[in-house]
């Protein structure tokens, strides 16, 4: 019998989990030190154990490259499932980092989860046993959760320094790479260019220039069968699009033609860190302003000329009936009106007098995907208006309210 706060378990009975995990920057630190931390040998290490106990090991969960600071891994929240399910009830791990280094979800699931499923853990090398009442290295526990912490902090703020030293010498740390431009395949720190689709970039300042508008362009494309940069993203790289099966992903509109116009990367100015991981615990990123982006200018051969960068943009600078995206204010219907093809309303400022609701589907692909929705805000907000008034009536008697006065 095992006992831990009045909890009894027959030895025999313990049905266990083994969990390993590895992560990249634990796979860099492996290279100069053991390769014990890999995950065959955590598996081979922790069998051992089992096999040694005589417990009845249920199932392996591993999650290979995944970060210990957050706890949304597949492996980890698959064996989360079969603990809520009561199919395993002991999970061990080679040491406590390997369980997670956020000392806050970690100590979470050591304080509360695991004693509230009635699961034991155990971390081997830490000498860690949640069911062994008499066991004082358990003690410290929240202190050794606390220095894995550290070490994550430590790791993030040193592969930040080397991101930020490459970036400021130039050298291209970006995973993929504008339409039109590529990696050198001898050196991935340097760009080229992509021969088989820049002229298509070239192309598109010259008709822009011309006088064709964006939808005009994206319409021209489209007609000549021109695969679009997503397309040609997924032929050339490993890169997965979730959203492969929605065909007009793969239609030009004039939000693709927008981008191109407006990349500065097409003048062989090499634009990083626009963005930034919030701190080291949280996968969400923020934008960067501009002024603190590292920019390295004429860093590769340029597609278009400067001069032509710049004409180009001052022509669309001068578009009367282009909304400002960078100082638009949040619409107060944003989100909630829908098309009736299932896309969202988008509102759309009509020459400076009034702003006109038009489905998005429509704006970007055309009448082959939606018919078109076009109504002016002031007639949409009646409507909304109408059906609030009728809702009131017919659902809420206001003789029931009770309305509570407040001293003056």
């Amino acid at each position: 019998m095992y006992e831990s706060d009045n909890y009894l378990v027959e030895e025999g009975t313990w049905k266990v989990a083994i969990y390993v995990r590895l992560s990249r920057e634990d796979e860099k630190e492996a290279k100069y030190k053991s390769q014990s931390e890999s995950i065959e040998n955590q598996i081979k290490f922790l069998k051992n154990v089992v096999l040694k106990m005589k417990w009845n090991l249920i199932d392996i969960y591993s999650d290979d490259g995944y970060t210990g600071t957050n706890f949304n891994r597949p492996a980890f929240q698959r064996m989360i499932k079969d603990i809520e399910n009561g199919i395993i009830n002991l999970v061990i791990t080679k040491d406590l980092s390997r369980l997670g280094r956020d000392y806050i979800e970690t100590g979470r699931f050591l304080e509360k989860y695991f004693p509230e499923k009635r699961v034991r853990y155990i971390a081997v090398n830490d000498n860690i046993d949640t069911f062994d009442i008499n066991n004082f290295s358990s003690d410290i526990t929240p202190f050794k959760a606390v220095f894995n912490d550290m070490y994550a902090k430590d790791i993030s703020n040193k592969v930040r320094t080397v991101i930020t030293t490459k970036a400021n010498a130039g050298e291209c740390i970006k995973p993929f790479l504008p339409y039109g431009l590529k990696k050198d395949i001898h050196n991935k720190n340097n760009i080229l260019i992509d021969e088989e689709v820049a002229d298509n970039v070239r192309k598109i300042f010259d008709l822009y220039m011309s006088g064709n508008s964006k939808t005009q362009i994206a319409n021209k494309f489209n007609e000549w069968g021109i695969k679009t940069p997503l397309q040609h993203k997924q032929d050339t790289t490993n890169y997965y699009n979730p959203n492969a099966k929605q065909n007009c992903t793969y239609k030009w509109n004039s939000t693709i033609i927008n981008k191109i116009l407006r990349d500065r990367s097409y003048v062989g100015d090499l634009i990083q860190l626009k963005s930034k991981k919030i701190n080291y615990k949280i996968q969400k990123t923020e934008k960067v302003s501009p002024d603190k982006q590292v920019i390295v200018e004429n860093n590769y051969p340029a597609i278009i000329s400067r001069a032509v960068y710049n004409t180009v943009q001052e022509m669309l600078e001068k578009q009367t009936n282009e909304w400002n995206y960078s100082n638009r204010k949040r619409h107060l219907l944003t989100g909630l009106v829908y098309c009736k093809c299932g896309s969202k309303i988008t509102y759309n400022k009509n020459h400076g007098r009034y702003f006109r609701c038009v489905c998005s589907n429509y704006k970007k692909y055309g009448k082959n995907f939606c018919e078109g929705v076009h109504i002016r805000e002031d007639e949409l907000i009646e409507i909304v208006r109408r059906s609030l008034k009728n809702n009131i009536q017919k659902f809420l008697n206001i003789s029931d309210l009770q309305f509570k006065r407040y001293p003056k």
